[in-house]
């Protein structure tokens, strides 16, 4: 069963929905997604009855997460997905993993009363529950401590209206050490014997040390070869402490030295606004597909021929100067990459961003890509 939201629902989904006739829970998202009888809609009975007969469960958005908290009867499904969601409970969980790793949660009403020449830089600020880089901010020194105050004082109330209480929580902060090394996004999930089966590796580029924005993430047969194995494993040593079953995770993780350090953990769900598509661009399969079938990736066939290219997801996030009366050139745009294999439109007057960028670039000339990954994309308004 998969329930949508409102946040952001792409074609492929509703495609993938019309023509698999998944069961769909029946909410305002799924109605405004597609006419009705284009997908199999159920209502929180039935839904109720698929969840206590054992049928695996998938969200587009975290927003969902509450209705599944009061409805599934799994009490190891709850466990699986109060862990994840609970950052400061996460880094309790992993500490046996890592004894050394340093972190503190605190409220937002203590942050104001902190002695900042009492902590180690650098570290990182964020909530306890978070969602897409919200309130995430990296410290270095003490401007960029007040600069983060200010902005939470100013902001936190919109990421209340944004998103459900279960996705991004401004009560609860945790300052936990700075994590070095590349990082590495991963979608994957947990089968019926707990088992880690990933279906997603994605590399997120930063522009600097102190870049936390989400504009690039990089998939291609070199990524997922050198560290299928070794996710996977740490992901099955991981679970040896949460005990999951049947459930999808997008994880967030540095690798350092050759040390696999968890970032953050996202449940019941792959990755957000739509990043999780880039499996279907760049090897043809549905990661959300494979989760509710119980499908593991055949990789060696997946990854045929794909050696000599990089495959991106792009968030085109606007700059702080736009004007209302702004255009932004999507056309100008695209001429420069190689190959855009898809662009999602969203409508930039009312949403975040102004769009997404599937694109296929050949790994001996990414200049495209860094230049990108730098773009404040004030070139592209008109």
């Amino acid at each position: 069963m998969i329930i949508l939201d409102k946040q952001y629902v792409s074609r492929e989904l509703r495609e993938y929905l019309a023509e698999s006739r998944v069961p769909v829970l029946r909410n305002e998202a799924a109605l405004a997604a597609a006419p009705e009888g284009t997908f199999n809609l159920v209502s929180d009975e039935e839904a109720d009855a698929l969840l206590a007969r054992g049928d695996r469960i998938y969200t587009s958005c975290e927003n969902s997460l509450s209705w599944v908290l009061r409805h599934a009867p799994d009490q190891g499904l709850q466990k699986g997905i109060a862990l994840c969601k609970d950052k400061a409970a996460f880094r309790s969980m992993l500490s046996s993993i890592y004894p050394d790793f340093l972190f503190r949660e605190v409220s937002v009403d203590e942050l104001e009363d902190i002695d900042f020449s009492g902590l180690k830089t650098p570290f990182v600020l964020k909530p306890s529950v978070g969602f897409f880089s919200v309130g995430v901010y990296t410290i270095f020194n003490e401007k960029d401590w007040k600069k983060a105050l200010e902005d939470i004082r100013l902001h936190s109330g919109d990421w209340k209206k944004e998103y459900d209480e279960s996705v991004v929580a401004n009560t609860r902060f945790i300052l936990e050490q700075y994590i070095g090394g590349e990082e590495y996004a991963v979608d994957f999930y947990y089968d019926g014997e707990g088992k880690a089966v990933i279906v997603n590796i994605f590399h997120h580029e930063f522009a600097s040390a102190d870049d936390v924005s989400d504009r690039l993430y990089c998939s291609g047969a070199s990524i997922i070869r050198e560290h299928l194995q070794p996710f996977t494993d740490f992901f099955n040593r991981m679970n040896e402490k949460m005990g999951a079953r049947n459930l999808p995770i997008h994880l967030e993780l540095r690798v350092d030295g050759g040390r696999i350090i968890p970032i953050e953990a996202n449940p019941l769900r792959f990755a957000g606004w739509c990043l999780t598509d880039l499996s279907l661009h760049a090897y043809g399969f549905l990661t959300y597909d494979y989760f509710l079938h119980n499908v593991r990736p055949d990789w060696d066939s997946l990854l045929k021929g794909k050696e000599d290219n990089i495959y991106s997801f792009i968030v085109l996030n606007p700059p702080t100067c736009l004007k209302p009366s702004d255009v932004f050139n999507y056309d100008r745009l695209c001429a420069s990459f190689h190959n855009v294999m898809e662009l999602r439109r969203i409508d930039y007057h009312t949403g975040p961003v102004f769009g997404f960028l599937f694109t296929e670039t050949p790994a001996s000339d990414r200049a495209e890509l860094d230049h990108i990954l730098r773009s404040d994309l004030t070139e592209y308004l008109d």
